[in-house]
């Protein structure tokens, strides 16, 4: 058995070179470059502090989808940290980054996640099984009854380092991933050696709806809230669908082939599908592993999802922006985690439209009003 590595330590970032968009914005869509060049300029310049980059990755070049008003309300990513900064206070942060603390709060207000069966590190209390040495890891890892599991660091993000397993082949005394790779155990033991710090999580596999797995080949997915949070209560700003596609061990959009619908708040329909980014996306109105059809799809549970959405906002309510991603399972709607307002590039790829409307731009300003 050759070694094979069961964790992405870091994302994919897309290639956007300027030269290339400036040639192919030219070309496809008649956009001069003198053109070109004066929108990026203003947009850098203007409300979203939009990079140069950024023009291309959102296709802000197609003057016949977007005004110059439309391009005006995409925010910039040098912007995000300013706005998650005035939103939220910096000290609540840690509630959604550390995800053994944040199981724990669900657990204690007996919202719905899953279940986590053991955890990596030297020393910290856990949830469930505390695997504090390498032996104990390894040991965990070579016992039938500890699959299928979930894998997850404590303190990651944009699921890097995550994995999915199925099996231990104890003939090759392996772990056998999801798409069928064998990784042996004592490496993959050493391969976790960054993570032992902060800590890495063993979880429950969850099961997708009926429909969902059906749609996705069997996949879970989760959707995507981004919920607002005032004195009158949570309300729910926008939503998205994050469909994972291939091989992939999760449903983040940057994993190569992976979608991005948008959906009606009001009732969870399909209304966009994409697929890449720049000048490489493309709309979507099938799954390409399915061949089901996506679009204007209404997902199941969505009153029951966008209610659990609302409960989970209201018991952080110093938290004024959250991105809750929300698992529709065999078992209803579950929480799998909470994001401090969630990457601004998400919503405004899958619907298409800048973040910074005028309803999200007062909403910002009481934030900053109210401290």
């Amino acid at each position: 058995m050759g070694t094979a590595s069961a964790l992405q330590h870091r994302t994919i970032d897309p290639n956007l070179p300027i030269d290339r968009g400036l040639r192919l914005a030219a070309l496809r869509h008649g956009k001069s470059f003198l053109a070109q060049l004066r929108e990026i300029w203003r947009l850098q310049r203007g409300p979203g502090k939009l990079r140069p980059a950024e023009y291309y990755y959102y296709r802000l070049y197609d003057d016949t989808k977007l005004s110059l008003v439309d391009k005006q309300q995409f925010i910039g990513q040098g912007l995000w940290q300013g706005i998650y900064r005035t939103c939220n206070p910096i000290e609540w942060w840690g509630f959604a980054h550390d995800k053994l603390t944040f199981y724990a709060f669900l657990q204690g207000f007996g919202l719905p996640h899953p279940i986590t069966r053991a955890v990596v590190h030297p020393f910290r209390r856990a949830l469930g099984l505390p695997l504090r040495t390498p032996a104990d890891l390894a040991g965990y890892l070579r016992r039938a009854s500890s699959y299928p599991f979930f894998g997850k660091p404590v303190t990651g993000i944009r699921s890097v380092g995550v994995m999915a397993a199925r099996a231990w082949d104890a003939a090759q005394d392996a772990i056998v991933l999801d798409d069928g790779t064998a990784v042996a155990v004592d490496e993959f033991v050493q391969e976790l050696e960054p993570y032992w710090q902060d800590g890495y999580l063993f979880q429950e596999r969850l099961a997708p709806h009926s429909e969902v797995g059906r749609l996705c080949g069997g996949r879970l997915s989760t959707v995507r809230l981004i919920i607002t949070v005032e004195p009158a209560g949570a309300s729910l700003h926008c939503a998205l669908w994050k469909i994972p596609v291939g091989a992939n061990p999760a449903d983040n959009f940057w994993r190569p082939g992976n979608l991005l619908a948008a959906l009606d708040p009001n009732d969870g329909r399909v209304t966009r599908i994409i697929q890449g980014v720049g000048w490489d996306q493309v709309e979507v109105e099938r799954h390409p592993d399915t061949s089901e059809r996506l679009l204007d799809t209404i997902l199941p549970d969505w009153p029951a999802l966008t209610a659990l959405g609302s409960e989970a906002a209201r018991t952080v309510p110093r938290l004024r922006l959250q991105a809750w991603d929300i698992a529709l399972t065999d078992r209803g709607p579950t929480l799998v985690e909470v994001n401090i307002g969630g990457d601004f590039n998400l919503p405004q790829l899958a619907h298409g439209r800048g973040m910074m409307d005028e309803r999200f731009r007062a909403f910002v300003e009481r934030c900053k009003q109210n401290g």
